[in-house]
């Protein structure tokens, strides 16, 4: 099969696709929910979806910096790199 179609096929189905993320995310915060690790090394790591919890935190506070420290850094006036 062409590459091209694989991802016009991925294209069209993003909604699809977008849906079985979603449900597969939430699978895994629901398993962390019930399955506990055996010996946890953190106090918090007792907590139900800690793990989920942490990488939520986590992304949106990389997200937070990157847009509002490091993009004015790095970013370029329009027209910059034109002649």
């Amino acid at each position: 099969m062409d590459i091209v179609k694989i991802l016009e096929t991925l294209r069209d189905n993003s909604h699809k696709l977008k849906l079985i993320w979603w449900a597969f995310l939430a699978f895994t915060v629901i398993l962390n929910i019930f399955i506990k690790p055996h010996h946890p090394h953190f106090e918090w790591e007792k907590i139900p979806g800690a793990w989920g919890i942490f990488g939520f935190v986590c992304s949106v506070s990389l997200i937070f910096f990157m847009k509002k420290i490091v993009y004015p850094l790095i970013s370029r006036p329009e027209g910059y790199y034109e002649c």
